[in-house]
């Protein structure tokens, strides 16, 4: 390039520029604002839910609580009116038994001599409905008269030969004997098992001295109240002495196998504290947990107990309550179910509404790029043309390397000087291989190591601080110098003229100063850089 010219610096734009900013369709206030209602939405949606769940769960438990409170409280009612029945109906038997004995006592005091138990059996039936057995004894308890003459001569108890006692009976469902003393099963109901105990009732006689007149008690209204009260199939109807805490009665399934000794049975401890209550727990006589009410007689250490089955008692609570439960478990389904299509709901359209807003927001990120990429083909359309002006105005060859040090762009006048065929020169040549094509014609003159020598013109082109020109001969054979100028995008741009081209200080800054225009140090001062 000959003569001084004038360069100006260009601004350079980029992505920081003010036109590269996207544009934002939607105000990002109302976009957050967006945000927190659909979030708030969905919290609200949740705590419904988890609200109606709580809800209905508590109002299931109550229901629940009540059916169970309901149920247990009819059984415990059952059971007290029963016990109350069933000690007033013994008290009345016992105090039968007295006043039948009371009359016996009074004839033997009238006249002695005119008592026979034998004869008077037939006139005294209240008293033979509850006893087996009645007897006069003498001092030394040796029976004197007895209704059963086998038991005369012999010491009292001696009709425990000939009754049942203390054994396993199997009477029929309305609680009565059959002849053969065994349920009748063609009737098709269940019998009654029951086993009782002998009691003896005594009174003294005035005469002879500590002679007795007594009775045998056992209590046939103990399997009349068991047959007639629903008790379940493990109720309990039983008879305990308080003095001993022994069963002296006892009927139901309970029967086959008690334990007649409940001295140490916390339901004894608890009939000893109390003439009446209820009391939940393990029956004595078979360990099986029952709801009991027990009454104790009046005047006598006798307590009488009745008992029905907790489980039992308690099925139809649990039926409804797993009823219940499965009603609640179907309602809670629903609603979460619904609160979960709900969040769905608001989730999608938040998803909706983000898409929405990213579309908007592409599009306008394509409308700007598309106004920068007609900006920048404009641009880039008018540097090109004066970049073509400028290059065919100069009277040097201008060489034109990409960052990828290949060759872009020249002139004719550097095809023409740089020594080798217009067609070498060709856009995509590797700038390497430009250097050896010029070596290979002997433009360097002779070289011991072409390709040390083309590895240092290299070096010297990219290295920007360097300021003296590669010589090389030119078409005439005359020296000419390659000077290099290095790009902001790490291209180069080579200039092949005169050796006496100006190289100015600062390789960066190919504009030159009205200093150095006017020192005349610059015979010809290159074109200032631009970007590609």
């Amino acid at each position: 390039m000959s003569g001084s010219r004038r360069t100006h610096r260009r601004r350079r734009t980029g992505s920081t520029s003010r036109r590269y900013m996207p544009s934002e369709l939607v105000p990002i206030d109302s976009r957050r604002r967006l945000d927190l209602e659909i979030w708030l939405a969905g919290a609200g949606v949740t705590l419904v839910c988890v609200l109606l769940t709580t809800l209905i769960w508590i109002v299931v438990h109550r229901a629940i609580v009540d059916q169970h409170a309901q149920i247990r409280e009819r059984a415990e009612q059952q059971v007290i009116g029963s016990a109350a029945i069933l000690a007033e109906e013994v008290r009345h038997e016992l105090q039968l038994v007295d006043q039948s004995l009371a009359i016996i006592q009074q004839a033997w005091k009238t006249d002695s001599a005119g008592v026979n138990l034998p004869e008077w059996k037939d006139r005294l039936p209240a008293l033979m409905s509850v006893a087996s057995d009645i007897f006069i004894a003498d001092d030394r308890r040796i029976i004197r008269q007895d209704i059963i003459p086998a038991a005369i001569g012999q010491g009292v108890g001696s009709a425990y030969v000939n009754t049942t006692h203390g054994a396993l009976e199997t009477l029929a469902a309305d609680g009565t004997r059959t002849p053969q003393g065994r349920a009748n099963a063609a009737l098709g109901t269940d019998p009654v098992e029951a086993r009782q105990f002998m009691m003896y009732i005594v009174r003294p006689l005035d005469h002879p001295l500590n002679w007795i007149v007594g009775a045998s008690y056992r209590s046939d209204e103990l399997t009349r109240l068991y047959a007639r009260t629903n008790l379940g199939a493990n109720g309990l109807a039983a008879m305990y002495d308080m003095r001993r805490g022994a069963v002296q009665a006892i009927v139901g399934p309970g029967a086959r196998r008690p334990k007649t000794d409940a001295a140490k049975s916390p339901f004894y401890e608890t009939m000893k504290k109390a003439a009446s209550g209820l009391w939940t727990g393990p029956s004595s006589v078979d360990g099986v947990e029952r709801i009991h009410a027990f009454q104790k007689i009046t005047d006598r250490d006798i307590t009488v107990a009745v008992g029905v089955a907790y489980a039992q008692v308690m099925a139809p609570a649990d039926d409804l309550a797993s009823g219940t439960r499965s009603v609640a478990w179907a309602a809670s389904i629903v609603v979460v179910v619904a609160g979960g299509i709900l969040v769905w709901i608001i989730y999608t359209l938040r998803t909706a509404k983000r898409r929405e807003r990213a579309f908007q927001r592409a599009e306008n990120n394509v409308l700007v790029a598309q106004a920068d990429l007609m900006n920048a083909r404009s641009h880039l359309q008018t540097t090109s043309s004066q970049l073509k002006v400028l290059m065919s105005g100069t009277s040097d060859g201008v060489l034109l390397v990409g960052p990828e040090l290949r060759v872009t762009a020249w002139n004719q006048r550097f095809a023409e000087a740089c020594g080798l065929d217009p067609d070498v020169v060709k856009e995509g040549l590797p700038l390497d291989e430009l250097i050896r094509q010029q070596a290979r014609t002997g433009l360097f003159g002779p070289l011991d190591d072409l390709e040390a020598e083309v590895a240092r013109r290299l070096a010297h082109l990219l290295d920007d601080s360097g300021a003296t020109p590669l010589p090389q001969a030119g078409p005439l054979g005359e020296t000419i110098g390659l000077h290099s100028y290095t790009m902001g995008d790490g291209g180069l741009i080579l200039i092949l003229g005169g050796l006496d081209l100006w190289r100015p200080a600062n390789p960066r800054d190919l504009g030159g100063t009205e200093h150095e225009a006017e020192s005349g140090a610059a015979a010809k001062v290159p074109a200032a850089p631009v970007e590609w």
